[in-house]
């Protein structure tokens, strides 16, 4: 028996039933369209005019469970996509009165939501989550701007027929926030809704909405899909803060993909990327599935030579190597290193060689998005270089000048950069985890969002330095030089700070949970809601500090 609606009147042939939540009235149907039915102004704007095959859905005021707040839900949805016009958001069409309801209209895309299982490969889910952010930049750039409220698995559709063409639906939670997308913010509705575990917390607990929401739902469902999660499992992956704890599945993965992932779902908004433009210009040259330098973990196919022997290093498991007989890697941190060079040298022998490194580079000051992994750069002069997004890990920087150099997404995690010179540097969202800064001078150098994470930065020099929203979490600042350092929502949670020089410097909202502060000269500083909980400051200089707001249990 068929029971489909017949909307012939309003010249649409119901073909099936898509989707229904009956018990709150609401149906979803793939309908075609009559070749006589008229355009509507919006889809005649939007050049989607000739869509044959439409979605309806449609909302029945006689269900019992239906109410006026899913009624608004659509009207909001019909408000907001009268507005858009972008190629991944199917187009509003029209919408018409029921007996019991109204229905709207918008473009069917013949393709399958991310919550339908697939084995989708790193690589893909990088690409996806691009396009997403690109969205997500058109709705943000919008005046207002609009925040989606309810990006999920179920919510984004793919054409893997068609280059992983991306599409983002459902807008009935969307609403209109502010003026300038990235200061934004949008106040909570007095209901919360959405899908738990996707939610950002800020929504969650009704507070101020940003242009940083979005993006912490965008980094839970790309964690859905890294590490193979049901979206009604995700609640498995978050801890009692909020936070997702995920880097134990993807053990393969590039560890600059997962911090970049953790930034996007960091539980405090302020510690996110400001908006989605700053977070896709973090992702594009992260190789997602690049090799990584932590010890312990497994090594496919790393190859590298020493005259006329090969050997493969296929695990972290016995083998012979240059006649020593059987080793452990693992255990070799030393011989780990040298082979992970020698497979870097010799993986890009025929394009970087250090002679083609050095007179590319001195030549033009020239290599973005260059793989110089491992490469040997030592005390050359770099000043002004453009290196934005080049892979740099476990490079050899010592003492090189890089005054006023472009490493803006660079990825400098474990290189070498004692005594290096990046004053004026643009080091924004790069990753300097591990990294050895020793004695580097930093002075006004630009550092917002940079990942570091376990760096050495001991009496190293970052005067004036900008190091907004910084994760420095571990890091080892012993007597480095820190005055007038901008620090504002910083990570410092147990960082070593001990004698320290802070004079004046902003570290306002910073979180300074178990920093070691003994000694650090903190005279002027502005501490006004920064987290001191179980920090040290044992003979620290606090003369004229502004500590108001500041939280949390100090030892003295």
């Amino acid at each position: 028996m068929n029971n489909l609606p017949d909307f012939s009147s309003h010249n649409y042939q119901v073909e099936r039933e898509l989707g229904q939540n009956r018990t709150c009235g609401r149906v979803t149907y793939l309908a075609s369209r009559s070749p006589i039915s008229p355009e509507t102004p919006q889809a005649l704007a939007r050049r989607c005019s000739r869509a044959e095959a439409v979605v309806i859905k449609q909302f029945n005021f006689a269900q019992a469970a239906s109410s006026w707040s899913e009624y608004d839900a659509y009207e909001q949805e019909i408000r907001v996509l009268q507005q858009l016009n972008h190629p991944s958001i199917p187009c509003y069409l029209d919408s018409f009165a029921t007996p019991t309801g109204f229905c709207m209209v918008q473009e069917y895309k013949q393709a399958p939501s991310l919550a339908e299982p697939y084995p989708w490969t790193p690589q893909e889910i990088k690409q996806i989550g691009c396009a997403i952010l690109e969205v997500l930049i058109y709705l943000q750039s919008l005046n207002p701007p609009i925040i989606h409220q309810d990006i999920k698995p179920e919510n984004i559709l793919v054409d893997r027929w068609q280059n992983l063409k991306v599409y983002l639906v459902d807008f009935g939670l969307a609403r209109n926030g502010g003026t300038v997308p990235e200061k934004s913010e949008v106040a909570a509705s007095s209901a919360v809704k959405g899908t738990l575990g996707f939610m950002p917390p800020e929504k969650l607990f009704n507070r101020q909405l940003t242009a940083a929401s979005d993006l912490y739902s965008l980094g839970a469902t790309m964690i859905c899909l890294l590490t193979n999660t049901k979206s009604t499992e995700i609640g498995n992956l978050v801890d009692g803060s909020f936070r997702l704890n995920f880097k134990h599945l993807v053990p393969r993965v590039n560890r600059q993909f997962i911090r970049w992932l953790e930034k996007m779902t960091a539980p405090n908004p302020k510690h996110r990327f400001a908006n989605a433009a700053t977070a896709l210009k973090a992702l594009r040259p992260i190789d997602v599935v690049g090799l990584s330098t932590s010890r312990g973990m497994l090594v496919n196919s790393l190859q590298f030579s020493t005259g006329a022997t090969v050997v493969a290093l296929a695990t972290l498991g016995s083998l012979s190597l240059m006649g020593r007989g059987p080793i452990l890697l693992r255990n070799e941190p030393a011989l780990y290193d040298t082979a992970l060079h020698h497979h870097n040298i010799q993986q890009h022998h025929n394009h970087l060689t250090s002679g083609n490194i050095h007179h590319r580079l001195l030549d033009n000051r020239q290599c973005t998005n260059c793989d110089l992994r491992g490469a040997n750069l030592g005390g050359m002069k770099l000043a002004g270089a453009n290196l934005a997004g080049a892979n740099l890990r476990g490079a050899n920087l010592r003492g090189a000048d890089l005054v006023g150099a472009n490493l803006q997404g660079a990825d400098l995690g474990s290189a070498y950069l004692t005594g290096a010179n990046l004053g004026n540097a643009n080091l924004q969202g790069a990753d300097l985890g591990n990294a050895d800064l020793r004695r580097a001078y930093l002075g006004h150098a630009k550092l917002p969002d940079a990942y570091l994470e376990d760096a050495y930065l001991k009496e190293a020099y970052l005067g004036d330095a900008k190091l907004w929203r910084a994760n420095l979490e571990g890091a080892h600042l012993e007597g480095a030089k820190l005055g007038r350092a901008q620090l504002g929502n910083a990570d410092l949670s147990g960082a070593d700070l001990r004698g320290a020089d802070l004079k004046r410097a902003n570290l306002s909202n910073a979180d300074l949970k178990g920093a070691d502060l003994r000694r650090a000269h903190l005279w002027g500083a502005r501490l006004q809601g920064a987290n001191l909980e179980d920090a040290y400051l044992r003979g620290a200089d606090l003369e004229g500090a502004h500590i108001k707001g500041a939280n949390g249990h100090i030892h003295p």
